[in-house]
């Protein structure tokens, strides 16, 4: 029987110095039924022997961190890749812990994949072939609690209020209570009738099950907030994880929400980025000092920078993509340079597929989609990559490529880490607190590079997001609308259902 959420409209205490050392995990958790009930029934009829008592809610956090992994950003493609668990939060809350991991392993609920190699890479874990059919099956999902779990080193907040990042987030984490809603049932039919997606007819079978379970997050309200200062400083919640598929369901108090994202936010906080390096800007040094030791930065690669950036080529080069960004045609000029071809009627491109470690051509509906791709293959691949597009771009600026190499001179990931962390600050830190303290009435929701509001404070939103991004960065940036119930892939499917009737 699902259980009852916790009210999330409860007036959060203070922390007490012990308790902020300690780890906090969220108390209500969303676990397929299918699976709960199996582990419910090996649990009764076998009743496993632990070093310590046995607490069948451990079983249930592995699984649901598991699935809620599998939901990041990184899986795209939402299938059921093996993700690492936090050994740090699962010995707080169990010091035995690899004893509940393999009794779901004996159990076939879940498997460890086989490429871990010790003091180089972590456990990773996905489900296993036996339970995946019934996932498949039976999409339904149950309420937890997991007060059970709190100990000496780990809280379990009851609410989003009592999670140790609220406080520091409250103008946005406060209106993820009772007015904001997901229209379950039409989502889940929509969900069901679903068989295109991404510009193919495919077996969605395993997204539909991480799917439903977005959906389920928000409609049983298992609100969840965190914010990692040693990743990527973004501020996670149960929207920054809801396909966009979704958004057309979803209102606050009955009324419309309305986004205004930050247009090629990427490019453009690079733009800042060297700006602010040129400008000896102070704002950005705090952000550096995160990434960077300070012995890195300040001796070798601040000198290779500001060598760089003095050049002449670098300048004309800078000019010109700059101009690109900032008038928000990124992605149109780099057509001219990188000249895709099209073949059968689409665009392709070159995806390398990390955990399978091959080359793999993706479809791609538009050459701005395929630009994007190859912006983000500039950024966020190793210095060393063999991928003809990085090639092409780095033929025409070729100096601008050096200074983003020197960012990932000691590690791929700081250069993504670094642009992350300028975003979090620039929208969470200043804009969105700027806008909260202005107007403290209005709704205000956060997914990465954009705020969204309800459309009553649409007018509102937009004009003051391009005020403060302007007063944050100096750059004058182009602020895109979207509203969530006219979202493009809504209107896009309806007109598919016309078209191909078979397929659904």
């Amino acid at each position: 029987m699902t259980k009852k959420p916790l009210s999330n409209n409860k007036t959060a205490r203070k922390l007490t110095r012990n308790e902020k050392q300690r780890i906090t995990i969220a108390n209500l958790a969303l676990i397929p039924s299918v699976i709960k009930d199996y582990i419910d029934a090996l649990i009764k009829a076998y009743n496993p022997t632990f070093t310590y008592r046995l607490k069948a809610e451990f079983f249930y956090y592995i699984i649901t961190t598991i699935i809620k992994r599998q939901n990041t950003y990184e899986n795209k493609a939402l299938e059921n890749i093996p993700v690492a668990l936090n050994a740090t939060i699962l010995r707080g809350i169990k010091s035995d812990y690899n004893e509940y991991i393999d009794w779901l392993i004996e159990q076939e609920v879940i498997f460890k994949a086989e490429n871990y190699v010790h003091g180089l890479s972590s456990n990773k874990y996905c489900f296993a072939d036996f339970v995946l059919p019934s996932l498949k099956l039976d999409s339904t999902s149950e309420i937890v609690e997991m007060k059970a779990l709190e100990s000496s080193k780990v809280i379990v907040a009851r609410s989003i209020q009592e999670s140790d990042v609220y406080e520091e987030n409250k103008h946005l984490l406060k209106w993820f209570n009772d007015g904001l809603e997901v229209d379950f049932e039409k989502a889940v039919t929509y969900i069901e009738d679903l068989s295109y997606h991404e510009g193919e007819v495919v077996d969605l079978t395993h997204k539909k099950v991480h799917w439903n379970h977005q959906i389920s997050t928000l409609h049983h309200k298992a609100f969840y907030a965190t914010r990692n200062e040693e990743s990527d400083f973004r501020l996670h919640t149960v929207l920054t994880n809801l396909k966009k598929i979704f958004k057309p369901f979803v209102t606050y108090e009955g009324q419309e929400l309305v986004g205004y994202d930050l247009k090629n936010s990427q490019p453009f906080f690079l733009i800042f980025l060297i700006d602010s390096i040129l400008n000896s800007n102070s704002r950005i040094d705090n952000i550096l000092s995160k990434i960077y030791s300070k012995k890195v930065y300040n001796t070798f690669m601040l000198q290779k920078l500001r060598e760089v950036l003095s050049t002449e080529d670098f300048q004309k080069e800078y000019e010109v993509f700059k101009t690109w960004v900032l008038n928000g045609e990124i992605y149109e000029n780099m057509e001219s340079i990188m000249n895709p071809k099209k073949r059968l009627g689409s665009y392709f491109a070159n995806k390398y597929i990390a955990r399978k470690k091959v080359t793999e051509k993706k479809k791609m509906d538009n050459v701005r989609a395929l630009m994007k791709g190859v912006i983000f293959t500039l950024f966020f691949s190793g210095v060393n990559t063999r991928n003809s597009d990085y090639k092409t771009f780095k033929k025409v600026f070729p100096n601008l490529v050096t200074v983003i190499e020197l960012f990932k001179k000691n590690a791929n990931a700081n250069f993504s880490k670094l642009l992350q962390n300028i975003e979090s600050e620039c929208i969470i830190d200043f804009v969105s607190k700027k806008i909260a303290k202005e107007y403290p009435e209005m709704p205000l929701f956060s997914i990465h590079d954009s705020l969204s509001t309800i459309e009553s404070y649409a007018h509102v939103l937009e004009d003051l997001m391009h005020k403060y991004v302007f007063e944050y960065t100096g750059l004058m940036p182009k602020i895109e609308e979207e509203r969530w119930k006219k979202f493009d892939y809504q209107i896009d499917y309806k007109k598919k259902v016309e078209l191909h009737p078979e397929w659904y």
